[in-house]
Protein backbone atom coordinates (compact mmCIF):
# COMPACT_ATOMS: atom_id res chain seq x y z
CA UNK A 1 0.00 0.00 0.00
CA UNK A 2 1.17 3.55 -0.92
CA UNK A 3 4.51 3.94 -0.44
CA UNK A 4 5.50 0.43 0.16
CA UNK A 5 4.99 -0.71 -3.93
CA UNK A 6 8.38 -0.58 -4.75
CA UNK A 7 10.65 -2.40 -1.69
CA UNK A 8 7.67 -4.66 -1.79
CA UNK A 9 8.41 -5.12 -5.95
CA UNK A 10 12.68 -5.90 -4.80
CA UNK A 11 11.33 -7.86 -2.41
CA UNK A 12 9.39 -10.06 -3.84
CA UNK A 13 11.48 -10.46 -7.76
CA UNK A 14 11.65 -14.56 -8.21
CA UNK A 15 8.76 -15.28 -6.35
CA UNK A 16 5.80 -17.19 -7.52
CA UNK A 17 2.95 -14.77 -6.40
CA UNK A 18 0.87 -12.11 -7.32
CA UNK A 19 1.33 -8.24 -5.92
CA UNK A 20 -1.50 -6.57 -5.38
CA UNK A 21 -1.14 -2.37 -5.47
CA UNK A 22 -3.74 -0.38 -2.96
CA UNK A 23 -2.83 3.30 -3.91
CA UNK A 24 -4.39 4.77 -0.20
CA UNK A 25 -4.58 2.48 3.13
CA UNK A 26 -8.45 3.12 3.42
CA UNK A 27 -11.14 1.98 2.12
CA UNK A 28 -9.84 -1.91 1.40
CA UNK A 29 -10.98 -2.54 -2.42
CA UNK A 30 -12.46 -5.70 -1.36
CA UNK A 31 -12.91 -7.09 -5.11
CA UNK A 32 -9.57 -7.27 -5.60
CA UNK A 33 -8.01 -9.22 -2.91
CA UNK A 34 -10.76 -11.83 -3.09
CA UNK A 35 -10.76 -12.54 -6.03
CA UNK A 36 -6.95 -12.63 -6.09
CA UNK A 37 -7.15 -15.16 -3.07
CA UNK A 38 -10.01 -16.90 -4.80
CA UNK A 39 -7.82 -17.83 -7.77
CA UNK A 40 -4.59 -18.79 -6.31
CA UNK A 41 -3.52 -22.12 -5.13
CA UNK A 42 -3.16 -20.88 -1.67
CA UNK A 43 -4.27 -18.40 -0.08
CA UNK A 44 -1.49 -16.40 1.72
CA UNK A 45 -1.70 -12.98 1.89
CA UNK A 46 0.66 -10.32 2.73
CA UNK A 47 -0.06 -7.28 3.47
CA UNK A 48 2.35 -4.29 3.78
CA UNK A 49 1.77 -1.38 5.18
CA UNK A 50 4.05 2.47 5.28
CA UNK A 51 3.00 2.88 8.49
CA UNK A 52 1.77 0.20 11.10
CA UNK A 53 0.61 -3.10 10.55
CA UNK A 54 -2.36 -3.26 11.64
CA UNK A 55 -4.56 -0.44 9.93
CA UNK A 56 -5.88 -2.23 7.11
CA UNK A 57 -4.98 -5.77 7.88
CA UNK A 58 -8.39 -6.19 9.87
CA UNK A 59 -10.26 -4.80 6.66
CA UNK A 60 -8.69 -7.55 4.65
CA UNK A 61 -9.64 -9.64 7.04
CA UNK A 62 -13.02 -8.91 7.15
CA UNK A 63 -12.93 -8.90 2.99
CA UNK A 64 -11.76 -12.06 3.12
CA UNK A 65 -13.73 -13.39 6.27
CA UNK A 66 -15.59 -16.49 4.06
CA UNK A 67 -12.74 -17.62 2.50
CA UNK A 68 -9.89 -19.46 4.14
CA UNK A 69 -6.57 -17.62 4.15
CA UNK A 70 -3.69 -16.64 6.05
CA UNK A 71 -2.42 -12.71 6.42
CA UNK A 72 0.90 -11.60 7.32
CA UNK A 73 0.65 -8.09 8.32
CA UNK A 74 4.00 -6.06 7.99
CA UNK A 75 4.69 -2.57 8.60
CA UNK A 76 7.07 -0.09 6.92
CA UNK A 77 6.86 2.05 10.40
CA UNK A 78 8.70 -1.05 12.05
CA UNK A 79 11.82 -1.26 9.82
CA UNK A 80 10.83 -3.13 7.09
CA UNK A 81 12.60 -2.31 4.18
CA UNK A 82 12.97 -4.72 1.20
CA UNK A 83 15.49 -7.32 2.64
CA UNK A 84 13.42 -7.37 6.11
CA UNK A 85 10.13 -7.78 3.70
CA UNK A 86 11.69 -10.51 1.65
CA UNK A 87 12.61 -12.97 4.39
CA UNK A 88 9.65 -12.43 6.40
CA UNK A 89 7.42 -13.01 2.88
CA UNK A 90 9.29 -16.26 2.42
CA UNK A 91 9.38 -17.25 5.96
CA UNK A 92 5.74 -17.18 5.96
CA UNK A 93 4.87 -18.79 2.43
CA UNK A 94 7.10 -22.22 3.47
Amino acid sequence: MGATLDPVLRATVGLDLAVLYGATIGPVDEIGPRTAVLTADHADVVLVEPGMPCISARQVAETLVHVPHRLLALGAADGYDAHAVARAVRESLR
